[in-house]
């Protein structure tokens, strides 16, 4: 899942109008350190976003459709009655340049694309272009909105490109936080991720697929201190070397069909057979099309049908991080949509960078194809509009009439919610904040969850994800010697990742989403598997020598593509198009078992210890060896050594941040995880009850 980390979102479109802040907090533009003007010279593009015709009808047309009443449209009827014309996009292009911008060539009337400097893109639109210095990231914005001749406005919708923020991938993983929304466990301790070389011969065994082992006592002591804990156990031993039980644990494909109960799917031929899912993702992979073939060999997966749209540029060894990042997610997203619907037909749409406005004429390029169900869309950004004059959710306007009119074709977009709980930590402790676009309410938030499977591969618990750590030893090659409570304790390390949900600051709550609290758009809708310590396994070239590795991952980035393909089941099994899931979901009556409600619970062996130094004996409660909480009444701690680093932790797991669960829909996993065979059974009868 791709973390990206879309800041000051609305910074990258200003719209001709301005919007209200729901929250009526500062703007962290306003808080940014002004660096000075931008070099008059540099070149820029800008995206302006055509306004659809007949507004008014289409809202009525979607809000039938999401009552589960109205019909969708074919993509020819949405453009015969919705979209810009022709002329009007020809218009905006001959004053773009009539003001001396060279505009590229028109791909959509949805959108015209124009580059010209700095200094003309300022004058044209009367802004002021500025560099800013936030959170250590570099950016150029406006504080101004864009200004548009008056026969112009009745026909844009908002100016992109005035900002320079990118979107980031989301991808966990399980040793090293993550820069990108793709987590794996080595992140956590500051490590690169550490692949593995990939064996053929492995059958798709890698990593254990036993994440828990019991309770154990493990005993430390060095430099006068002993230490003893007692407790769950988390991971396999980090001696092991035997593909199928290397640590910490991952999982293969058929580890999740058997636990979300989707083998029973492919018996009775619902595989997402006939069906199309679209991905899309920046700079994709250059070695994608042979690693999911490997993927699919190796794991006992039929070979991929696989297209792709664009050229890709990155690779997982790319020497720029951003992009190599992006080739993870776009691996994790090809590999894991083949995973759940083995027989749909995948279409990669790869853009040609990170900027929101590239990614969103992607989305409409995979819309387009014919037969697409889903789009899956493993990046997110801050829904709080705490950006500015320029950037008060105006480049929501018009995303939101692309998600509304692709909605209205039958086809659900879905997103990661994002990977960092609240987002506190990300927006510098001055706000909370949901994710965007997954919080638009044309649009589908999946969110995550930690999961632990029995020995049976059916599942044992399943948390809300968001994971901690508390050093308690040091590494292996030191003796393991014991952190001391009085110096200065066991090191708690806080909260490492999980995943984002919560109320929107851009949007009121929709009809549909029933059983959310307040009046404000609730997220996540549904979630999946995401923890990196529960994560799932990926095979991809390492090197440019062809040399392939495998990996356990995790991240909304997970979650997403995962969803996006169980959507498509569900519509090959309804033969018809189903349209934008969220609604369908909140109308899924309880006693059908299609999701499984998350409310966290503290296990009986949570671990606890004591230390024994100089000053005497200092017993350690499970509470503070999961500190901080954050409030958060139930977890699950457990005993962890790291093969990474060799070091040892208490891991928690279930404390996202300040998102806590409950029954029915909450804000740390919206209405629950889907529970396969009666999920999809579930959404093809759907028909429209409230």
């Amino acid at each position: 899942m791709k973390r990206f980390l879309m800041w000051i979102t609305a910074c990258l479109c200003a719209a001709v109008g301005t919007a209200a802040l729901a929250s009526g907090g500062p703007s962290l533009l306003s808080r940014a350190t002004d660096l000075g003007p931008v070099d008059a010279a540099t070149p820029i593009e800008i995206t302006v976003w055509m306004k659809l015709h007949d507004q008014p009808g289409l809202d009525a047309l979607v809000a039938d459709q999401q009552a589960g009443k109205g019909a969708y449209l074919s993509m020819e009827q949405l453009r015969a009655q919705h979209a810009p014309s022709a002329a009007d996009a020809a218009k905006v292009a001959a004053f773009l340049k009539s003001q001396g911008f060279t505009v590229s060539p028109p791909r959509d009337t949805l959108y015209v694309k124009a580059t010209a400097s700095a200094a003309r893109v300022q004058s044209t639109f009367q802004v002021e272009l500025r560099q800013y210095e936030l959170f250590g990231r570099t950016f150029r914005a406006s504080a101004r909105s864009a200004t548009l001749p008056p026969d112009l406005v009745p026909l844009v919708a908002g100016v992109g490109g005035l900002s320079s923020f990118r979107a980031e991938p989301q991808i966990a993983y399980a040793g090293k936080r993550a820069a990108t929304n793709v987590h794996t466990p080595a992140e956590a301790e500051g490590l690169a991720p550490q692949g593995m070389p990939f064996n053929a011969q492995s059958n798709g065994l890698f990593y254990s697929a036993q994440c828990f082992f019991g309770t154990t006592t493990q005993s430390f002591s060095g430099g006068g201190v002993s230490a003893t804990y007692t407790g769950n156990l988390y991971g396999a031993p980090i001696t092991n070397t035997a593909f199928g039980t290397l640590a910490p644990c991952g999982y293969q494909p058929s580890d999740l069909q058997t636990a979300y109960n989707l083998t029973p799917l492919y018996q009775h031929g619902l595989d997402g057979t006939g069906m199309t899912i679209a991905i899309v993702d920046a700079y994709g992979s250059t070695t994608i099309a042979s690693d999911v073939q490997v993927f699919s060999q190796a794991m006992g997966l039929p070979p991929a049908n696989l297209s792709i749209i664009g050229t890709p540029t990155g690779s997982n060894f790319s020497s720029d991080p951003n992009v190599a990042g992006w080739a993870s997610e776009t691996t994790l997203d090809v590999e894991w949509v083949h995973a759940v619907a083995p027989g749909a037909n995948i279409i990669l749409v790869v853009s040609p960078s990170d900027f929101f406005s590239d990614l969103f004429p992607a989305i409409i390029t995979a819309a387009s194809q014919p037969g697409v169900a889903a789009i899956s869309n493993s990046w997110s950004g801050f829904d709080a509009a705490y950006y500015g004059a320029s950037a008060e959710y105006e480049f929501y306007h018009p995303v939101d009439g692309i998600l509304q009119a692709i909605g209205a074709a039958g086809i659900s977009v879905n997103f990661s919610t994002g990977d960092y709980g609240d987002n506190a930590k990300e927006l510098g402790g001055l706000y909370t904040s949901t994710g965007w676009p997954a919080s638009s309410p044309y649009a589908t938030g999946v969110g995550g969850v930690s999961v632990a499977l029995d020995s049976h591969k059916h599942i044992a618990w399943q948390t809300s994800w968001g994971t901690e750590l508390t050093e308690i030893a040091d590494k292996v090659s030191l003796g393991s010697p014991p952190i001391d409570a009085a110096n200065p304790g066991p090191f708690n390390e806080g909260f490492d990742a999980g995943g984002t949900g919560g109320f929107s600051d851009a949007y009121p709550r929709p009809f549909w989403q029933l059983g959310v609290p307040g009046n404000r758009r609730g997220t996540p809708d549904i979630s999946w598997v995401a923890d990196p310590f529960t994560g799932v396994e990926i095979i991809y070239t390492a090197d440019a020598q062809g040399d392939l590795s495998f990996e356990a991952i995790g991240g909304t980035s997970v979650a997403c593509p995962m969803f996006s393909a169980l959507w498509g089941i569900a519509t090959q099994r309804a033969h018809h198009p189903l349209g934008q899931a969220a609604p369908r979901l909140y109308r899924l009556p309880p006693w059908s078992g299609a999701i499984t409600d998350i409310v966290n619970f503290s296990s009986p062996n949570n671990v606890s210890g004591t230390i024994v130094d100089a000053g005497g004996t200092n017993p350690m409660r499970a509470s503070e060896l999961a500190s901080p909480l954050n409030n958060q009444p139930n977890f699950v701690s457990a005993l962890y050594n790291s093969p990474f680093s060799t070091r040892w932790f208490v891991i928690t797991f279930g404390v996202d941040s300040t998102l806590t669960t409950g029954p029915g829909w909450d804000v740390a996993t919206g209405l629950g995880t889907p529970n396969g065979w009666n999920f999809v059974q579930a959404v093809a009868s759907d028909q429209g009850r409230q």
